[in-house]
């Protein structure tokens, strides 16, 4: 995700808990047989983030793996509404057995202009009817339990422990939601969280082990999650349909699912919409079917369908409905490029767009160089018109807001189809991760302007300028002062996660750093394992660091040990503000500050 700007102004709204709802369908009787597995068998956990996590910890969702997900929206476009027969297919394998079992949907929101406002009408498990239920999160690892009688374990905060007006000594069970970008960050800090974790109860335990399918069907109208810093995103009204950019959390605002990083399951998607409006999703199209008049379009609808069979994270499930202008061209390696922008936009700005887009493919190869082989089947960018306060990496479908699109932004979000889509964190704490990374490409594509305009690539001037153009973003990085060294990478709080300079720059100079400490031959190595090891799944900070020290040109243990201190200095410590000495003390040769090897190439003192 690019930089949130915060170019958009968000409707103050009451941030009231929204009390828990519950819909009942008809259960068949379990036999003895299965009472007796129940005995044994217990409701899955309403979270998977870690113990004591203040960022995002309501999300995610314990006691089974995603395996697939089929997406049936059946949307008027011009009402803005989901109709009946909207539905979800989600694909499971449980990892225990289940009694119950939970999805994230946030169906209302505080947010009273743009907010969802979606009703589940039935929840069927492997064609058995199931009882459902919407609870509040508590906070993970609570000793008395998801339905924990207290309402202090159920309330929000920036931080752990909660402290808000009744200084909470609990951790949070869910992060704010700031009515607008100007509310104080702990203003909403020990509230009550709203009530968005869907609780299912099958007619019969599910065992460990065996693949269920869940079908969620639901109507009303999607919208926008308010974020931790004020923002929004999710399913944003468009002229004539809607617009999804949702990181981290706003895929719940339109769709049930284990809403979290490290849950990646394939996609179809099969859209029947609005005759005439076209549907954007994941991976390729396969087919596109106009259907006649009915009851729910007296003008007819058309049928859309998408095929992702790449795994996709939560928050990088793309579905947006319109008037796009859709084209498709297929590389000469395979890959498929789709370009599509919103009719809205005026004439002259989408040739101004489309000259940017058709750069894609180019910054593709160019970001393979470092990365290795583009790992999907198909890259895409669509430019949308509402004023979202950001751009974010939508897998196979980059999504760029307000009409307009930006070259630079372009290679950042880019980059991320390697890390993030392909190699996604393994929770929000791991954003600086694949941000940094995505920060490091608009570092690389600043080093080959430079590069282009001395010579080329093949030239000896060329290649210097490369050089001297990361050299001189590196120094210009470590010299800043103020407050850019004073969070942690690897622990922010939800107010300045994408905003901060300890999500994108810092960690982007770190990896400059580490291409200078393991030479730039072995970085992209390493860059190409990590996609090798890790691609369709998920990574961790230990996996992360393990997959650079492996090429650390300088296997001694005095060595591993200073490239460990580098990584805590560089991802793990927050110093006081100021720069100069609060700042990390590890850099690379031929950078600015104390480098990483002595005179004599080793790592201790000679």
């Amino acid at each position: 995700m690019a930089m949130r700007w915060r170019r958009i102004t968000v409707t103050t709204a009451s941030a009231g808990l929204i009390l828990p709802g519950a819909g009942l369908a008809a259960q068949a009787h379990a036999s003895p047989a299965a009472s007796h597995l129940s005995a044994h068998c217990s409701a899955g956990a309403h979270t998977l983030a870690p113990l004591g996590s203040h960022l995002y910890p309501e999300t995610g969702n314990g006691g089974y793996t995603s395996l697939h997900t089929l997406v049936h929206l059946v949307y008027n476009a011009k009402a803005n509404r989901f109709l009946p027969g909207n539905r979800v297919v989600l694909t499971d394998r449980a990892t225990q057995c289940l009694t119950s079992f939970s999805l994230d949907f946030e169906r209302k929101s505080g947010n009273s202009r743009a907010g969802p406002d979606m009703t589940v009408r039935s929840v069927v498990v492997n064609g058995q009817s199931a009882r459902f239920t919407f609870v509040q999160p508590t906070y993970p690892g609570d000793p008395h339990g998801q339905n924990d009688p207290d309402p202090a374990a159920h309330e929000a905060s920036q931080t752990n422990p909660v402290g808000g007006p009744h200084h909470n000594p609990l951790p949070p069970a869910c992060s704010p939601e700031l009515p607008n970008v100007s509310a104080p960050p702990d203003s909403l800090d020990g509230t009550q969280c709203p009530a968005n974790k869907l609780v299912i109860t099958p007619s019969a335990p599910i065992r460990s082990g065996s693949v269920f399918a869940v079908t969620v069907s639901y109507t009303g109208k999607p919208g926008v999650h308010n974020d931790g810093d004020g923002t929004t995103e999710g399913w944003f009204r468009a002229p004539d349909g809607g617009f999804v950019t949702t990181e981290p959390v706003g895929s719940e605002d339109w769709m049930p699912l284990n809403d979290y990083p490290a849950a990646k399951p394939t996609y179809d998607f099969s859209d029947t919409v609005t005759a005439g409006r076209t549907v954007l999703a994941n991976g390729v199209l396969t087919s596109v079917k106009h259907n006649p008049a009915s009851g729910e379009f007296p003008r007819g609808s058309v049928t859309w369908n998408w095929h992702s069979p790449a795994p996709v994270a939560s928050y990088l499930v793309e579905d947006s409905v319109g008037n796009y202008h859709l084209t498709e061209r297929t590389a000469d390696n395979g890959t498929k490029f789709f370009e599509a922008q919103d009719t809205a936009i005026s004439a002259k700005q989408r040739k101004k767009n489309l000259a940017i887009m058709n750069k894609q493919q180019n910054i593709t190869q160019f970001e393979s160089q470092f990365n290795g082989t583009y790992p999907f089947t198909s890259d895409g960018v669509v430019v949308g018109t509402p004023p979202a306060s950001f751009e974010e990496e939508m897998q196979t479908m980059i999504t760029f807001a307000g009409g307009f699109i930006n070259t630079d932004v372009l290679y950042h979000e880019n980059m991320h189809q390697w890390w993030g889509d392909n190699v996604t964190e393994s929770g929000y704490n791991m954003t600086f991760y694949k941000e940094g990374l995505a920060t490091l490409a608009e570092f690389l594509y600043q080093a080959r302007l430079a590069e282009n305009k001395a010579g080329g690539p093949y030239s000896s001037k060329g290649q210097a300028a490369f050089q001297a153009t990361l050299v001189k973003i590196f120094n210009q990085t470590y010299a800043s002062k103020h407050g850019f060294w004073t969070v942690a990478p690897s622990n922010p709080e939800p107010v300045g996660l994408f905003s901060g300079s300890s999500t994108y720059f810092r960690p982007g100079a770190a990896y400059l750093a580490l291409r200078q400490i393991l030479g730039h031959g072995n970085f992209t190595q390493a860059l190409q394992q990590i996609q090798r090891t890790y691609g369709g799944s998920h990574i961790t900070e230990p996996e992360l660091e393990a997959g650079f020290a492996r090429w650390l040109p300088v296997q001694t243990s005095a060595c591993r040990a200073r490239l460990s201190r580098f990584f805590t200095q560089w991802f793990d410590t927050a110093y006081p503000a100021g720069g100069g000495q609060n700042r990390p003390r590890i850099t690379g040769p031929g950078l600015a500050g104390p480098g990483f090897y002595n005179a004599s190439g080793g790592c201790s003192k000679p």
